[in-house]
Order: C-alpha cells, then sequence, then structure tokens
C-alpha cells in the first residue's frame, strides 16, 4: 500500500485559513494519530513543532498559480495537483471543515477510477451558459456549461488522476473573465473526475464546517481563543483539548447573532 496522505491548501493575509487548517489537523491526529497531513502554506511558520508537514507556498508561486493574480482559487486548484504529487492518495478539505469522528475510512474508497467529493450541487448556475459555444476544452472534451457541478470543500483523489486535475487547472484559465463566479476551479475538477469511466461520490464522513457568514464568525473568534489558551500547551495537549473544543454554535450562540441571520 502507497503513502495516503490528508492536504490543506492555506494561504492569505487573514492568518484564519492556516489556523484553521491547523486545528482540523489537530483533530484529524486526535481520531487518527498516525495520519500523513502535508499543507501548502504561506505561513508555514503556524505549523513549526506539530506533526504536520508544512510546504512553503512563496508570493511567486501563488501569482502563477493564479494565473498572474487574475484567479485567486487557482492556488487551490493547483495546490492540490501539488500535494497529490507526494502520495498515492489524497483526502483533501477545505481550511473551514474539520472531523468530528474518525474519517480515515475515505482512503478505502478512492481509486483510480472513483473519487469522492463534498457533495453534487446539480446543474451550475446560469453564468455557465457562457461556455456554451465557446469551445473551451478539459483536454479533449468540449465544455458546455450544463456539466453537472461538484462542491470541492472536501475532495479524495487517487495519483493516477494526475493528468485529469492538469486537465482541470488548464480549463479555468479559459473561463476568467468570462464565466463570472468563482466556482470555476471545482466545476473543471468534478468534469475533469467524471471522464473517460471515472465517477464521483458524496464523502457522507463525520465532517463539519463553518463556510457560511454567520458560523465563520463564530468560528473565528473560537479560534483566536483556543490558540490564545492552548499555544502553551505541548502538541499532545493541544490535540486532546482541540478534540473537544466546539466550533458550532449553540442556541444561545445563534440568538447572539440574530442581527446578522446568516445561517
Amino acid at each position: 500500500m502507497g503513502l495516503d496522505s490528508f492536504g490543506y491548501v492555506a494561504f492569505g493575509a487573514d492568518e484564519l485559513y492556516a489556523r484553521g487548517a491547523l486545528f482540523s489537523a489537530l483533530r484529524l491526529l486526535h481520531y487518527r494519530p498516525s495520519a500523513n497531513i502535508k499543507v501548502l502554506t504561506d505561513r508555514p511558520s503556524v505549523f513549526d513543532g506539530y506533526p504536520i508537514e508544512a510546504i512553503e507556498l512563496t508570493a511567486r508561486k501563488k501569482t502563477e498559480m493564479s494565473f498572474g493574480d487574475r484567479y485567486i482559487f487557482g492556488i487551490k486548484a493547483a495546490g492540490i495537483i501539488q500535494l497529490l504529487q507526494r502520495c498515492d492518495r489524497l483526502f483533501f478539505m477545505d481550511t473551514d471543515m474539520y472531523p468530528v469522528g474518525d474519517i480515515s475510512s475515505c482512503f478505502s474508497r478512492i481509486s483510480p477510477s472513483h473519487s469522492i467529493m463534498r457533495k453534487s450541487e446539480g446543474t451550475p448556475k446560469a453564468a455557465y451558459r457562457a461556455i456554451a459555444d465557446k469551445g473551451f476544452l478539459l483536454g479533449d472534451y468540449t465544455l458546455t456549461g450544463h456539466e453537472p457541478m461538484w462542491n470541492s470543500g472536501v475532495l479524495g483523489v487517487h495519483n493516477s488522476n494526475l493528468p485529469a486535475l492538469t486537465d482541470a487547472y488548464h480549463a479555468i484559465e479559459q473561463m476568467i473573465g468570462v464565466v463570472k463566479v468563482h466556482t470555476t476551479e471545482q466545476f473543471c475538477i468534478g468534469v475533469a473526475l467524471s471522464r473517460h469511466g471515472r465517477t464521483i461520490s458524496r464523502h457522507r464522513l463525520p465532517i463539519r464546517n463553518y463556510n457560511t457568514r454567520g458560523r465563520k464568525l463564530f468560528a473565528r473568534r473560537r479560534l483566536e481563543a483556543f490558540f490564545a489558551g492552548n499555544a502553551r500547551l505541548g502538541v499532545s495537549q493541544q490535540i486532546e483539548q482541540a478534540a473537544r473544543y466546539r466550533l458550532w454554535r449553540a442556541p444561545i450562540d445563534l440568538w447572539k447573532q440574530r442581527d446578522i441571520w446568516h445561517f
């Protein structure tokens, strides 16, 4: 059996992304102490001292990956490729995803012909109709804009699909300035991993997230408090503290946020 890795891509001026990846990784280590974890990040020092491989993401690489700073989510797409080059099977999560149970069974569902993603979102938004007659290619396939959309907040993929992900990455660039939404990264990945007999299914693993405005506001405060209060502890103690720490909102927290009502 080859190397199975969990991976994150964490970058940006807001340290929330790096801290979110670290918190998620600490929970991973609670449920699976032997987990191999890699983070491609522009803040590698955040991960110093932890059993996590931090791969530095330089400013120059971020510019290259984002097609000259034209599409920021190109960094995620290219980053996933870079992580997958270092393992046989990769289970990637966005930095606002974190496990609430053992998710290591994910790897048994990843094969050259099958990937797992967060969920199917069905027919993409009307903005994708703009590519219908453009002749945009994903590998040898002409995109129509009607292909099913898969959410890439979670992605389990086999190393043999590197060519498909590379095709997806090149297809993304064609859409810059044409498709007026930010989801072309996940659209192209979903199409690429559905071609040539490959299939995708929903992950159905014990994973929570804070990817809406209200959840993120609450999680930001909780993460700041967690690292302020636990940074001096040893790694094993931080892992145990993270396992018991709540990022989701109780009813009273929702009531306190009633002025925004973003759930």
